[in-house]
């Protein structure tokens, strides 16, 4: 790994952030930072958040700025994720063009953040992807959509895929809409980039209570149908946070079959 790294971490924010949030955030800089100095990969160079912003228009805009400054790399969060404090020491050691941890959405119940291209995209939604509820705990595996909940991208991302980034439409009556990551993550696609997620990487999503792999493994075990109901990426029930083997970026990854 170059030791000429240079990170931004950028977050869109609307509202209060929870004191959990606040301090895996500051645990995971303070922890990056130590590592960095020590092993020489690099360092964490700027810090930003935005305030009541629409998402889309906040995202474009930490782009633009990251742009304008000597960085390598923009991690991107938002200001309801709990992190591991090693979070981005492990998503720099696989070199990708852009890789993520993997989170559980609250409006979701604890359904995984995880998304591949629909099989059908049609002119009322282009941008159209499907869900994922069974994923590989493993290993890193390619993904179409993570989410931008703990994204971390080489700057050539951003050179390829043109402005604007990111841009949002609310769901009509008719199905028309779409989300600001499903919009940049079909341009990212189609720009040639590879999407990695890394399991040993499990953070939160936090309302009034936080969303984990706890609660996904809960609902899997309580509810026979619901593994059925999405995109199966592939499964070993033997593993989980606790006993996925140490961090080695030499790990062989896992192939993302195409739907």
């Amino acid at each position: 790994m170059s030791s000429d790294i240079r990170v931004v971490w950028a977050m869109p924010n609307y509202g209060p952030i929870f004191e959990p949030v606040y301090s895996s955030h500051l645990q995971c800089i303070a922890y990056t930072s130590r590592y960095c100095s020590v092993e020489h990969i690099g360092k964490v160079v700027g810090c930003g958040a935005t305030d009541r912003l629409y998402t889309h228009t906040a995202e474009n805009i930490m782009v633009r700025e990251f742009l304008n400054m000597d960085a390598t790399h923009l991690f991107m969060t938002e200001s309801d994720m709990i992190l591991p404090k090693d979070t981005l020491t492990k998503l720099l050691a696989w070199d990708k063009d852009g890789a993520t941890g993997v989170y559980f959405l609250r409006k979701g119940e604890g359904t995984p953040c995880l998304f591949v291209k629909a099989k059908i995209v049609n002119a009322l939604n282009p941008y159209a992807h499907t869900q994922v509820t069974i994923f590989p705990t493993d290993r890193i595996f390619r993904i179409d959509c993570p989410g931008l909940g703990c994204a971390l991208f080489k700057r050539h991302v951003f050179e390829k895929v043109k402005h604007p980034w990111f841009d949002l439409k609310e769901m009509d009556d008719e199905g028309r809409g779409w989300g600001s990551d499903m919009f940049f993550y079909t341009h990212f696609r189609e720009a040639g980039l590879e999407m990695w997620a890394d399991p040993s990487v499990m953070c939160g999503q936090i309302e009034y209570t936080t969303w984990s792999y706890k609660d996904y493994s809960r609902r899997l075990s309580t509810d026979p149908t619901y593994g059925s109901r999405g995109v199966l990426l592939g499964w070993n029930s033997d593993r989980t946070p606790e006993n996925i083997p140490p961090h080695d970026p030499k790990q062989k990854p896992i192939e993302r079959e195409e739907h």
